[in-house]
């Protein structure tokens, strides 16, 4: 054993406190605590560092929106104002090389096509609303629906996750390097831009006349209003890119598939369910070849009544059909062949089945139209109830290949391909030409609900004889938009209209319809 040696003099004088604690790192002094606790792994944030170009891009659209919004209907500057948000938050996005990102961006950028084309709010705003989904649903990649449904809440939550990665980012401005020189930038740059815009507006009265038509009006009235818009859309763009730096982490692990132990617990419920499809089908057979005698001797109803009354519950029975099928696939046993078969077997009878009520559902709603008239919920519930029988179709062709993997996401692509392909066939003026036509032959036509439809009817309706122009516009309004405002359907119904005396409006009689 080595003696041990006495302590050195220099040793002795050091003192025995100990050394202090390690300095935290960058990333340990701006994190929040609380918001990793909040999340969790669910929304993980790992050294996401800070970004001023996202930042300052963000506030650029929010600028732009207030400048152009308020005091405009949907046209040109909303447009523009929706595609610089998208491009922002596309160039940021983690995942942008993903087909199934660049899928969902390239629909988004369709989607926002009739905000500039169409007059008709009640197309325009729904395709924003399903171009808003997709766009969370591509950012964070999500794969069934579930993931769909945390991809949509994680949207407006991420305003609250991204607040630590915001502050940095501020932070950021003032703490030297690249970002001040920026800001330092950007500031002279609008400085210079509102100088020398007065000045020469000021002394040359054409120049002052185009600034007048570029420049919105930024009276002490619509200030607030326009601060408003731009902190709002700002915002809701700066979530967006934080999602598209940080996506959640989806998509949400799959749940452990229980099968049930015999196959009858799933088999009769189903087989059940087909006989009753089949029983339905036999009656409408029965009433197709029996004629409206053979109706109004069993049932007292006329033809119309009858395919009124049914048509909402075909619509319900196709969407249970779809969660019976689901069900089933889940609880049924797929381990021997004769399993595969008998599932093939149940769940495909009843997916043929259902395609045949979903064509007598459309069946029934033509004929009604043909009754009583064309309108926008009716021709809304023909897209559904076509729709429906897309996803029947794959349904069916994923429980043939016992593969389903792919289907959420056909069922979210094709309702958006579906609501472009409303747009593309101009519905208002399509309900109008239709109308137009039934009332040329049977001289029954509703002038109260063709006067409501937006302008997109307009060009369609112009071609009527006067007295019944004057009955179908009565209501028509010149649009005057400006180039921010400018909007195709709108300008095709001025353009149209131009010379087109509406005449009195008194002789006008709309025969009653029903809902």
């Amino acid at each position: 054993i080595a003696p041990v040696q006495p302590p050195t003099a220099k040793e002795n004088a050091m003192p025995t406190t100990q050394a202090p604690p390690p300095r935290p790192t960058y990333a340990e002094t701006t994190s929040t605590p609380s918001m990793a606790t909040l999340f969790g792994s669910f929304w993980p944030e790992i050294e996401l560092p800070a970004r001023v170009n996202v930042l300052l891009a963000c506030v650029g659209v929010g600028v732009l929106a207030g400048l152009v919004i308020p005091e405009h209907d949907l046209g040109l500057g909303t447009f523009l104002v929706l595609m610089a948000a998208g491009s922002t938050v596309f160039l940021v996005a983690k995942n942008r090389r993903d087909p199934f990102t660049i899928s969902c961006a390239a629909l988004c950028v369709l989607l926002t096509i009739p905000v500039v084309v169409r007059d008709a709010d009640w197309i325009a705003v729904p395709c924003l609303l399903i171009g808003a989904l997709l766009c969370a649903v591509g950012l964070a990649r999500g794969r069934s629906l579930p993931d769909f449904v945390v991809a949509a809440a994680s949207a407006p939550m991420a305003g609250l996750r991204g607040m630590p990665w915001l502050g940095r980012t501020v932070r950021s401005v003032t703490g030297g390097g690249r970002a001040p020189a920026i800001v330092r930038t950007a500031v002279l740059s609008l400085a210079g831009l509102i100088v020398f815009g007065l000045l020469f507006a000021s002394a040359d009265a054409v120049f002052s006349h185009w600034a007048a038509d570029v420049i919105p009006d930024l009276s002490v009235d619509t200030f607030v209003l326009r601060a408003f818009v731009a902190v709002a859309i700002g915002s809701v763009v700066l979530a967006a890119s934080y999602m598209a730096l940080n996506p959640p982490a989806i998509p949400l692990p799959a749940g452990t598939r229980r099968p049930v132990q015999q196959r009858y617990e799933w088999l009769a419920p189903v087989a059940l369910v087909d006989l009753v499809f089949l029983l339905f089908l036999i009656a409408q057979a029965t009433v197709f070849f029996g004629g409206h005698d053979y109706l109004r001797r069993t049932t007292g109803l006329t033809y119309a009544e009858y395919v009124h009354q049914g048509f909402g519950q075909l619509t319900v029975a196709t969407v249970l059909t779809l969660l019976v099928v689901w069900a089933a696939s889940h609880k049924a046993s797929v381990d021997t062949p004769s399993d595969r078969a008998w599932l093939r077997g149940a769940l495909g009878l009843l997916c043929a089945l259902t395609l045949v009520v979903v064509a007598s559902a459309l069946y029934r709603m033509h004929l009604y139209q043909q009754a009583y008239g064309f309108t926008r919920l009716r021709l809304l519930v023909d897209v559904f109830e076509g729709w429906l029988g897309l996803l029947v179709i794959g349904v069916l062709l994923a429980g043939l290949a016992l593969k389903g993997g792919w289907l959420p996401r056909m069922a979210l692509i094709s309702s958006a391909v579906m609501l472009l392909g409303l747009a593309a066939v101009n519905p208002d003026a399509w309900i109008a030409h239709h109308n137009i036509e039934r009332y040329e032959s049977t001289g029954k036509v509703d002038w109260r609900y063709l006067d409501g439809l937006s302008l997109d009817a307009a060009p369609v309706l112009s071609h009527l004889p006067q007295a019944d122009r004057a009955c179908a516009l009565a209501t028509y309004v010149p649009p005057k938009d400006d180039w921010l405002g400018w909007n195709y359907g709108r300008s095709r119904a001025e353009h149209a209209l131009r010379n087109v005396t509406i005449g009195a409006t008194a002789a006008c009689r709309s025969v009653p319809e029903p809902g």
